[in-house]
């Protein structure tokens, strides 16, 4: 995982669902599971547990795992009857084909070797299971993002972080998967018209991984520019366009 130490985020960090709910990841990540009718599910990154929430079903057995206890925690609430892992995505704590179905969401960019992970997800995916792995590129062409245009630190940051579909592609072909393909499942578009720009969730210091590792003096430098276009232009735009797409594979390929 990153650098950021997600329990230092955790108090804040389930408030974004609020404001972007992002109702097509949970029908997709529903629809996979159901296509291989997977009875032991589990969530790589789970977070607070938003989308083990969306998974619940009562064919299911659940379970997630993310290296923050801080997160874990703040789950806990939400899933009393889910065992939550404290472990990271490249060293699964996992016999071998525990589960029929394992999902991320928003997690890869966060992986130090997401070869590795894709071949402990293999390892631990039982015959005729999948995987899914769900994102949005905000540096790919064709999404923009207007956080980009007032932290110029983040982009920066974004383009060493985010591996092109290609790529994530060639990780699951070499580690095993096959059958891959993949969808937009959401899109996220959204345009605020000056000072609305400060009621986005998705603006607060902890509510994202970019925004949350830039020190507090680059985030208030960066706040500092967005008040001065809205206060030198009042209906300035701050438009963001992203692509939210589902890559699945299967475990098929020995």
């Amino acid at each position: 995982m990153s650098s950021l130490n997600y329990d230092d985020v955790a108090g804040d960090y389930h408030r974004r669902y609020a404001q972007s709910p992002m109702p097509g990841v949970a029908r997709a990540l529903n629809e996979a599971a159901a296509a291989v009718g997977a009875g032991r599910v589990l969530e790589v990154g789970c977070g607070t547990g938003r989308w083990l929430e969306a998974l619940q079903a009562s064919e299911r057995w659940l379970a997630g795992l993310d290296p923050s206890r801080g997160m874990l925690l703040q789950a806990r609430p939400r899933l009393p009857r889910v065992p939550l892992i404290q472990a990271v995505g490249e060293a699964l704590p996992l016999a071998p084909a525990s589960f029929d179905f394992i999902y991320l969401v928003h997690v890869l960019h966060h992986l130090t070797d997401p070869r590795r992970f894709f071949l402990a997800a293999r390892r631990a995916l039982a015959p005729g299971g999948a995987i899914a792995v769900v994102g949005a590129n905000p540096v790919a062409a064709g999404s923009a993002w207007y956080i980009y245009d007032y932290f110029p630190a983040v982009r920066e940051m974004d383009e060493a972080r985010y591996p092109a579909w290609e790529q994530v592609r060639a990780w699951m072909t070499e580690a095993g998967f096959g059958q891959i393909s993949s969808r937009v499942v959401h899109v996220v578009d959204v345009t605020f018209v000056g000072e609305e720009v400060f009621g986005d969730a998705f603006l607060a210091k902890n509510a994202t991984s970019q925004l949350a590792m830039l020190s507090d003096e680059a985030y208030e430098a960066g706040m500092g520019r967005m008040r001065a276009a809205v206060a030198a232009a009042p209906l300035t735009l701050f438009h963001t366009h992203l692509e939210m797409v589902m890559m699945v594979g299967t475990g098929a390929v020995l």
